[in-house]
C-alpha cells in the first residue's frame, strides 16, 4: 500500500484537539471571513465547499485554471480532481506546465513542487503532497490536504537547474 501523505516532520497529524483549537476561533468567528467583506486583492477568490473526497485519477470534468509563474517562464494549467474541494479530507490536483500561453509546448523542467498556506495563519497544510508524474507529461500531487476553512494560497514551484519560479493563486474554502 502507498502512502499518499507524510506528515511534515516535527508536525502530528490533526486530531481532536487540533480539531477543538480551529472548532473554538470558528465559532467566535476568528478563523474565517465572509469573502464579500476582503480586501479588493481578495474578491474573486474562487469559492470551495466542504465536501466528501472521491478524488481519483480517472479524468476530471472539472474546468482547468490557468496561472502564470512569476517570471512569465511558465505556464501552469491546474484543476482539483473532483469538486468541490474538501476540508480536512485529502483530495488530488492535477497540473500541467508550459512554456507559452497558448500551451502548445510542455515544459521540461527537474522538479515540480506543489503547496498550500494560509498567509493570514502563517501556516501551511499539516501534509506534504506526494507528487507523481504521468506518461502524458502532465502531474498529479495527490494527498493535498487544507484543514480548516478560509484564504489558502496554493503554490506551484517548478525547479530546474537550480532555478525556482512559483506560480501560486488564491482560493476560499468554505466550511
Amino acid at each position: 500500500m502507498i502512502q499518499r501523505t507524510r506528515v511534515r516532520p516535527g508536525r502530528r497529524r490533526p486530531g481532536l484537539l487540533a480539531s477543538l483549537a480551529c472548532a473554538l476561533p470558528l465559532a467566535a468567528g476568528a478563523c474565517e471571513r465572509d469573502p464579500s467583506n476582503a480586501a479588493a486583492g481578495e474578491r474573486n477568490l474562487p469559492a470551495a465547499s466542504a465536501a466528501p473526497d472521491t478524488a481519483t485519477s480517472q479524468p476530471s470534468a472539472v474546468e482547468w485554471r490557468v496561472a502564470s509563474s512569476a517570471e512569465d517562464t511558465y505556464y501552469v494549467r491546474w484543476r482539483p480532481l473532483s469538486e468541490p474541494i474538501p476540508m480536512a479530507d485529502p483530495f488530488d490536483v492535477e497540473v500541467e506546465v508550459w512554456t507559452d500561453e497558448a500551451m502548445t509546448r510542455p515544459a521540461d523542467f527537474d522538479q515540480l513542487i506543489v503547496d498550500a498556506g494560509m498567509p493570514h495563519h502563517g501556516h501551511g497544510m499539516n501534509v506534504v503532497a506526494e507528487i507523481e508524474r504521468r506518461a502524458d507529461g502532465s502531474w498529479v500531487a495527490r494527498g493535498m490536504l487544507m484543514h480548516m476553512p478560509g484564504r489558502w494560497q496554493v503554490y506551484v514551484d517548478v525547479l530546474d537547474d537550480g532555478r525556482l519560479e512559483r506560480s501560486q493563486w488564491s482560493m476560499w474554502l468554505s466550511g
